[in-house]
């Protein structure tokens, strides 16, 4: 099994951990797990929460008459997931334009791009949705092309705008409220990320942006 560990977070969790890192066939396997606890509950599970490298197992432990640690590591010994990679396609609307993304044209030149070659290699890309946090529906999607791999900001914006498309390191985004940030802003989205408790992307998701003059 590798570098897999299976340990008790809480009373109420178990964590799945695969080795850390952003890796996308390691992904592969937590969003394979965490469907077929989905579609095959036990007694007492309540939820999954896939992050980049673990999949946290939350239940109600009132209702487990066994080991939850024994019962996932015989799922994964027993290779009972699924073959089949299910994922949903969503393309993107994004405005890039320096009026709503004040970092674009920074970004740029710190690449040593023009801003039309920013645009064509981020539009060309295929991102993976690994986990959302941060904030309610932020999507960190990866793995963004070493062409446009910068650090994150040494000063944080004091604002950045709901619906900003950034850039940071390995991976880009999307803020889905008004927030301070501290990724380069490269475009903006109509797309409301975050509606009715309800988050419009879900980690698994391949995503592709496309450029738009306005919404």
């Amino acid at each position: 099994m590798g570098n897999l560990k299976i340990y008790r977070l809480s009373e109420h969790a178990v964590t799945v951990s695969w080795e850390r890192g952003i890796d996308l066939g390691t992904h592969r396997k937590i969003m394979q797990l965490d469907r077929q606890l989905a579609s095959d509950p036990f007694p007492g599970w309540i939820e999954n929460v896939p992050a980049y490298h673990t999949l946290t197992v939350y239940y109600e432990p009132l209702h487990i008459i066994f080991d939850v640690r024994q019962y996932l590591l015989d799922m994964l010994d027993k290779e009972k997931l699924e073959d089949e990679w299910r994922h949903r396609k969503l393309r993107v609307p994004v405005i890039y334009d320096s009026a709503v993304a004040p970092d674009l044209e920074p970004a740029a030149d710190a690449l040593g791009l023009s801003v039309k070659q920013l645009i064509e290699l981020h539009t060309a890309g295929k991102y993976h949705v690994y986990m959302l946090g941060f904030m309610p529906g932020f999507p960190y999607m990866g793995n963004l092309c070493e062409q446009l791999q910068l650090p994150r900001k040494s000063v944080p914006a004091a604002k950045v705008a709901a619906g900003t498309v950034a850039i940071a390191g390995h991976q880009t985004g999307i803020y889905p409220f008004d927030s301070p940030g501290g990724w380069y802003s490269i475009g903006k989205t109509s797309i409301p990320l975050f509606q009715n408790g309800h988050a419009f992307f879900e980690p698994g998701d391949e995503v592709q942006f496309y450029q738009v003059n306005h919404f």
